[in-house]
């Protein structure tokens, strides 16, 4: 599979030492862990947002109530999962050029540069290309600041610029953030259509979704840590979610709540086999349930928390 090496050679060539660190700096926008943090962040300030703006929750906010939990950390979760399980389908490797050693950094700082600007594993897709489109992607489909327009603009040239320092740092080819893009794009849409029409909340159907993909990531890279992080994170977030909501539902008829105990049946049982996969790392899977946890705690407290308010006597 050509993936368009002499592309980026001609990349490589064509970039200072002072952008090697550049790009070092800004590819941190595309890493898992950073857009783990700011799915969290979202969550967070959405959640209190409403919940200071309408001063309290009332039967009729319901609906609107369940679209505020912390879906956007299970989109992104879902969405590294998708790229898990398609580097190790695919197994290619990454370029084999010598990271770029910039001899403006002190010495202090070559470590530390050298960490972000290298990378181990496959190669295909771009994970970085994949993250940054969703994450970036959904805060331009789902937040509210200024147009949607502007919104998906400003994403664009996020992914655009992540994208291009996977080449600068010579750590994939063109065809992986091209791919990862696609991919990204193509799970965003997906899952904005399930969202939109499932019998659940959204945060119920985004971490359900997420928990099984994240499973079938971590059958496919023979339990990978993060693949197992995945999948205890899910389980964290949709189990702590659940615990303090309910699981709301959409439906009026019996013959649809039958469908939708079908379907908590098919979500328990990807749960269970999930959970089969995590054996041996007690401390990573509690750390990221952990994490799933706090990630849905502030949606499910501040209404609560606005509601004693303004029922005090």
């Amino acid at each position: 599979m050509y993936r368009g090496a002499g592309v980026l050679e001609a990349v490589r060539d064509l970039v200072p030492e002072w952008g090697a660190v550049l790009a070092a700096a800004v590819t941190q926008l595309g890493d898992g862990w950073f857009l783990l943090v700011l799915g969290i962040g979202a969550s967070w300030t959405v959640a209190w947002r409403r919940t200071a703006r309408r001063g309290r929750w009332l039967e009729r906010d319901r609906r609107a109530r369940q679209s505020d939990g912390p879906w956007f950390v299970a989109v992104i979760v879902g969405g590294l999962a998708v790229m898990t399980t398609l580097k190790h389908f695919f197994a290619l490797p990454r370029p084999d050029l010598a990271t770029l050693d910039p001899v403006v950094l002190p010495s202090s700082m070559q470590s530390l540069y050298l960490s972000i600007a290298s990378a181990g594993g496959y190669g295909f897709p771009s994970g970085h290309a994949v993250g940054a489109t969703v994450t970036y992607g959904l805060f331009a489909l789902a937040l509210d600041a200024g147009t949607r327009r502007l919104r998906l603009a400003v994403a664009g040239v996020i992914v655009a610029a992540v994208s291009l320092t996977r080449l600068v740092l010579g750590v994939h080819y063109p065809l992986d953030v091209v791919a990862g893009i696609v991919v990204g794009s193509g799970y965003l849409a997906v899952t904005w259509w399930l969202l939109e029409r499932s019998p659940f909340d959204r945060t119920v159907t985004a971490f359900a979704l997420a928990l099984g993909l994240a499973g079938v990531a971590a059958v496919a890279s023979g339990r990978a840590d993060s693949a197992v992080a995945y999948v205890a994170l899910a389980a964290g977030g949709l189990a702590g979610w659940t615990a303090a909501n309910g699981v709301p539902m959409r439906v009026s008829t019996p013959v649809e709540r039958h469908r939708v105990e079908l379907l908590m049946a098919v979500v328990t049982l990807t749960a269970v086999g999930g959970f089969g996969v995590l054996g041996g790392r007690p401390r990573l899977v509690a750390s990221a349930m952990l994490l799933g946890l706090l990630s849905a705690l502030p949606a499910a407290v501040f209404p609560r928390l606005a509601t004693d308010e303004t029922t005090a006597p």
